[in-house]
């Protein structure tokens, strides 16, 4: 069957790429042809029941792109077994496995001193390290399969917005994966155009640089206009198009580009795969980037397995060495068989290639994919929609919010309270009626007119066509969002933010037009959508609401030759250019001297009660046809808005009426390009006083703020009296610095100040009213560089830069601009405060269950590979005490299984008792390495203890190989009971790292490693699965796991030894940090890394470190050793100059107060040359073991290190030179 739309999708594809007016004209037969074409209508726009939808989606397609495929389970088991270590772990147990069937059935039985047949069980350590590496493969590709799917939900997430279309006549809003090919789109100021389009009506200029590369802004005009001019100006026969010439008019709207400035409509003419946004896409699904966290990790991962690596090759040489030995004659390994002897070769080889196994944490950065992606969930749960996954750990850091205060501080739910119409006001809705039947119909007029036509909002229409009395747009768009994902268990409670609203849009025009509909009554006789329907061929020029400008405006015909201009916007910004004011009886009298004082005391007193003031204004002109030529500048088709609007009044022009004569003010006529009157002000027609309640909870979370060390600074476009008012209210303006000028400042003032300046005053600025998007950039490009981290929330176009600019930008879901949220980091769908202390919360929750993981895989690691290595070297066998599927179990536990469990931890209220642990906070604090030490010796003296006099414990006589056995299965047991209960210890970090004396640290807080038992039932669930496990184990595992059972003195032992892990950690938390870093040998460290720069060793030639990255940008700083910094901090502290520290002894400090004599460790320039680039070595990685774990985890990284004690140390990385190299 034919389908009813004869144009081809291919066809509409090249109107856009290139732009082609030509492909419009000559192959679509124009604008209005290819409207005809695509069944709809320019003014109704598509029927609202869609009775082609299937049809049109059919021919055209969906606004839907192509998914990413995310990895089958398949692919991810081949991933996770694709590890080289565990490939040739894998081929040494196939080996191992032939070795033992052969022993097993190719050779003679052997019987024991009684007759009696032994067993042949060789071949089972084969099958149980094969059964073992499948474990540990599949639940590494479970882990990863279930990361894929909770990214692949907040991905979808991102994505979904609404947007709004023409239907049936009436604005409606759809989400974005509904639009189709033949909507009409309406497009604003700040919107991300969703799908490619032609502009049919309005005329507005775009960012189109992320596709086309243009840096420039790119005017559009409407298509009939671009047409017009292209048929009188090219020839028919040209091949001249957009591109070709610069000044050839633009109406084509691509899909990916931003709306800087103006309004319209637009024809859908390709939509999702087909539209260019959609291709570039499509081209460009990729992987998303390591954030600056996983890199840490990572590196440090990569510089604790070349020392797993080392160690399993000096174990692999000595055991190697010592059977050779023992096959000389007369010794133990002489006589046996060959297949014998090589599978002692291959039992060597699988012990050292379990060391490496065990050594790598290959679990660090799974643990921070896995914390994230737990936080990213749960924070979306909080209404938290993280768009970059570094912004997340980046909130743990913050030191700094500067916040917006519509919809964030506020409820957001705006009505008009007070007002002056004319010359008579009113102080509450219920007297508001009385004073408008009082008001001349010309001033009515105006007013209504004003409010009416010069707004962006419009009502919220069902299908039926009337008023929705019980659904705002935020209801309807935030229900649409949270009904497409199933996985939410609470939804936004929406009743709170007002759910009898009838308008869209913005807040403050919704309160203004509710004013005009229900005390007004200008929506009696028909509705907003018919009368700004009637009034759209008079409208000549729309001029858009802009935070710079702070007003709107829109000019229209009265008549002809009569043009009026209506102003909305800051009060006293209009005020300050209106001349006139219109009485209530429709008489304009000039404003005097003293009565622009009353309306400025006015203005202030309805902002002293936390009100936004919004001031009406109008001005008349006589002219023949509109722009006048005087007010037209680059664009000779508009007036220019800053022309129309005009200067400030100055107060000495008012004098003449201070005598209390009132003269008429007539209109502006303008003749040859000039006025006829001297006068060219505005009149002033009315100041209302909108009210917006603080939101509940938010001066809490704002003192919650300041108790984590967080400054608040409140950035908004009210004036200096109603930010006062707001911000003394929410705890952000202490009241004794209500008239303090270095906390409160204007915009303008503070964007006059030098560098010098602002960063003097930045310190103790708390509010900064009256402000512009500018102006918040400068606030924030201000405390970045007194080494704050910034979080900024905003919600129109122009904060676009500030949200890039910020550490962390927080978008508003509701009432943010799709630029906005394009720029921002995480999208706060409620526009709440509280959200916010909610991702500090998360941030600090992440760095800390990262620090836990951290914790105990170290202390497991050192434990494991030293215990590994000593047993192994002084067994006369050369078997480890540990086999090799012992020690897999072992890793599963301290990788995969401590990862699920530490990682998964819920934010705690406590968190914001403490400081932000700085920019660049090392991830091991001096707690943690008292820790990891303190474990790590009580685990090897156990252990060791166990191994070494186990047998003269337990047993009396000689014992036996099965009483051998029991003490090497014992050894096992008690190591996995002390991972155990150190899993337990680690599960709270210390909270006491600034206190210095044994008595304060002996607190509930600091000791209590159960406390919030309950909370995470991750953790519970994994300490019942590896104690179980074990359990069975050590029952059953048998031959596999080469156990022995145990009897009940064994059994206690066990346990009893993992269970002094608690108490010794508690005596651990005891010891005050600052004794640790006294007794820390920090001479040795110093001349471990003066060895390792000299360059002597060459390991990786031709490798070469990235600088690390911190925060998303990478940085090459020069860096004391962790425990000099702490020294260094201390003696300040003795000193009594402890006010300018910070209280972690591990902050990084200004370099101006570093000691001239410190050591100092410089990492290398990317520009550095070759020959500057120093090397480690083989031989030279046994002598890094105190420093790389304890200096890389730090901040940096051996393998470009360069002693440097005579630089100074500048806190600025962006001022390290290589000269001082």
């Amino acid at each position: 069957m034919p389908s009813k739309f004869d144009i081809e999708p291919s066809t509409l594809s090249s109107l856009h790429d290139p732009k082609s007016l030509r492909v419009l004209q000559r192959e679509c037969g124009g604008i209005d042809a290819l409207v005809d074409s695509l069944a709809s209508n320019e003014s109704l726009g598509l029927d609202p029941l869609l009775p082609d939808e299937d049809e049109r989606i059919e021919r055209y397609g969906e606004n839907i792109l192509p998914l990413k495929k995310t990895a089958s389970l398949l692919r991810l088991l081949f991933e996770a077994f694709k590890d080289k270590i565990l490939i040739l772990l894998s081929v040494a147990a196939v080996i191992s496995l032939a070795l033992g069937l052969y022993e097993t059935f190719g050779q003679d039985p052997e019987h024991d001193a009684e007759g009696r047949e032994i067993p042949k069980v060789e071949w089972i350590e084969g099958v149980a390290i094969i059964v073992a590496i499948a474990v540990v493969v599949v639940v590494s590709a479970l882990n990863d399969w279930q990361k894929e799917r909770q990214f692949s939900k907040l991905n979808a997430m991102k994505d979904e917005r609404e947007v709004v279309v023409f239907r049936g006549g009436a604005k409606t809003v759809i989400s974005i994966y509904d639009v189709l090919v033949g909507d009409i789109l309406s497009v604003e100021t700040g919107d991300v155009v969703p799908v490619d389009c032609v502009l049919i009506h309005g005329s507005c200029e775009t960012d189109e640089s992320a596709l086309t590369g243009e840096t420039h802004t790119i005017r559009k005009v409407a298509a009939d206009q671009a047409l017009k001019w292209y048929n009188e100006n090219i020839p028919e026969d040209s091949e001249i198009d957009i591109g070709d010439q610069k000044h050839i008019p633009d109406p084509f709207l691509l899909s990916g580009s931003k709306l800087l400035s103006g309004m319209g409509r637009a024809l859908v003419t390709s939509v999702g795969p087909n539209s260019i946004h959609g291709k570039i896409l499509a081209s460009l699904q990729v992987d998303t980037e390591e954030t600056p966290l996983q890199m840490r990790l990572s590196n440090l991962a990569d510089g604790i397995s070349k020392f797993g690596f080392l160690a399993a090759l000096i174990l692999f040489i000595i055991l190697l060495i010592k059977f050779l030995a023992n096959l000389a004659p007369g010794r133990r390994f002489h006589d046996i068989s060959a297949a014998l002897k090589g599978s002692h070769v291959v039992d060597i080889l699988i012990t050292a290639i379990t060391v490496i196994v065990v050594a790598v944490p290959e679990g660090l950065p799974l643990a921070v994919t896995l914390a994230l992606a737990f936080a990213t969930t749960r924070m979306a749960k909080d209404y938290n929609l993280v768009r970059v996954l570094r912004s997340c750990e980046t909130m743990g850091t913050a030191t700094a919010i500067c916040s917006d205060k519509t919809g964030t501080l506020t409820e957001n739910r705006m009505r008009v309270v007070r007002g002056l119409m004319g010359n008579i006001s009113f102080d509450s809705l219920e007297g508001c009626h009385k004073e408008v039947s009082q008001l001349s119909d010309k001033l009515s007029k105006n007013i209504k007119t004003n409010i009416l036509i010069n707004s962006t909002a419009f009502e919220n229409v069902h299908e039926d066509g009337d008023v929705a009395t019980l659904t705002s747009h935020s209801t309807l768009r935030h229900q649409s969002f949270w009904s497409k994902l199933p996985f939410f268990k609470k939804k936004p409670n929406f009743g709170m933010f007002g759910s009898s609203e009838h308008f869209i849009g913005s807040k403050t025009e919704c309160a203004m037009l509710l004013f005009a509909k229900d005390d007004l009554r200008a929506l009696d006789d028909c509705s907003l959508e018919v009368i700004r329907q009637m009034q759209e061929p008079s409208i000549v020029q729309v001029i858009p609401f802009d935070s710079a400008r702070k007003w709107s405006g829109v000019v229209v015909k009265q008549k002809e030759g009569l043009y009026t201009f209506y102003i909305k916007g800051a009060s006293e910004i209009v005020l300050s250019r209106c001349v006139s004011r219109c009485t209530v009886d429709g008489t304009v009298t000039r404003i005097s001297t003293s009565i622009k004082s009353s309306l400025e005391s006015l203005i202030t007193d309805y902002a002293s009660d936390a009100l936004r003031t919004i001031s009406l204004a109008h001005r008349d002109f006589e002219v023949t046809n509109w722009p006048p030529q005087k007010y037209v500048t680059v664009d000779e088709t508009v007036a220019d808005p800053d022309l129309l609007f005009g200067d400030v009044v100055d107060d000495s022009s008012r004098n003449f009426a201070s005598n209390g004569k009132t003269d008429t003010v007539p209109a502006i006529v303008i003749q040859n390009d000039e006025s006829s009157s001297s006068d060219s002000g505005l009149t002033l027609d009315g100041i209302v006083g909108i009210q917006d309640p603080l939101r509940p909870g938010v001066p809490e979370a704002v003192l919650q703020c300041k108790k984590a060390g967080v400054t608040v600074r409140m950035v908004t476009g009210d004036n200096l009296i109603t930010a006062k008012a707001i911000s003394s209210n929410c705890n952000i303006l202490p009241k004794n610095r209500l008239d303090d000028p270095t906390a409160v400042m204007e915009g303008p003032a503070f964007r006059k100040l030098s560098v010098a300046e602002r960063h003097a005053i930045v310190p103790s600025l708390c509010v900064l009213a009256r402000s512009s998007p500018d102006d918040k950039r400068l606030l924030v490009e201000t405390l970045k560089d007194q080494r704050e981290v910034v979080a900024v929330t905003g919600d129109g176009t122009n904060d676009a830069p500030a949200l890039k600019l910020a550490d962390v930008g927080f978008s508003m879901g509701r009432s943010g601009t799709e630029v906005a949220r394009e720029a921002s980091d995480i999208i706060l769908m409620t526009d709440d405060f509280t959200a916010i202390v909610n991702a500090i919360k998360w941030g600090r929750t992440v760095s800390t269950s990262i620090r836990k993981f951290i914790q105990f895989q170290l202390t497991v690691n050192v434990t494991a590979v030293v215990l590994t290595f000593v047993s192994a070297v002084v067994s006369e066998e050369g078997k480890s005490v540990l086999t090799a599927v012992q020690l897999l179990w072992v890793n599963l536990i301290m990788d995969t299984l401590a990862a699920l469990a530490l990682a998964t931890d819920k934010p705690d209220d406590s968190f914001l008792d403490q400081k932000p642990a700085g920019r660049h906070a090392p991830l091991i604090s001096v707690s943690m390495w008292k820790m990891i030490i303190g474990q790590s010796t009580l685990q090897l003296i156990i252990t060791f203890t166990i191994y070494f006099a186990g047998e003269r414990i337990f047993f009396d006589s000689e014992p036996t190989d099965h009483q051998v056995s029991q003490i090497h299965a014992l050894t096992f047991n008690t190591f996995v009971w002390l991972q155990f209960f150190k899993l337990w210890v680690t599960r709270k970090l210390d909270e006491a790292d600034d206190l210095t004396t044994v008595r304060s640290r002996i607190t509930a807080r600091n000791l209590n490693f159960f406390q919030h038992f309950f909370r995470n039932w991750y953790f519970l669930s994994i300490a019942a699965i590896i104690g179980g496990l074990q359990i069975l184990i050590m029952f059953v595992g048998g031959a596999a796991f080469s156990v022995t059972r145990q009897t009940g003195a064994q059994w206690a032992t066990a346990l009893i030894c993992g269970a002094l892990a608690l108490p010794w950690g508690i005596l651990i938390r005891i010891i005050p940090d600052v004794w640790v870093v006294k007794l820390f040998p920090t001479r040795a460290f110093h001349f471990l890394v003066r060895i390792i720069s000299l360059g002597m060793f060459n390991l990786g030639k031709n490798k070469r470190q990235e600088p690390l990255s911190f925060g998303g940008q990478n940085t090459e700083l020069q860096y004391l050793s962790p425990f000099e910094r702490a020294k260094d901090g201390l003696s300040k502290l003795s000193l009594g100059s402890h006010e300018s520290l910070p209280l972690n002894p591990f902050k990084w400090r200004s370099r101006s107060s570093s000691s001239a004599n410190s050591t100092l460790i410089n990492l290398s320039s990317r520009g550095s040359s070759a020959s500057d680039i120093e090397h480690t070595t083989a031989t030279g990685l046994a002598t890094m073991v105190p420093t790389v774990v304890g200096g890389a985890v730090a901040g940096w990284h051996p393998d470009v290190w360069k002693a440097s004690p005579k630089e100074s140390f500048r806190e600025d990385e962006n001022e390290i030179s290589d000269s001082s190299r």
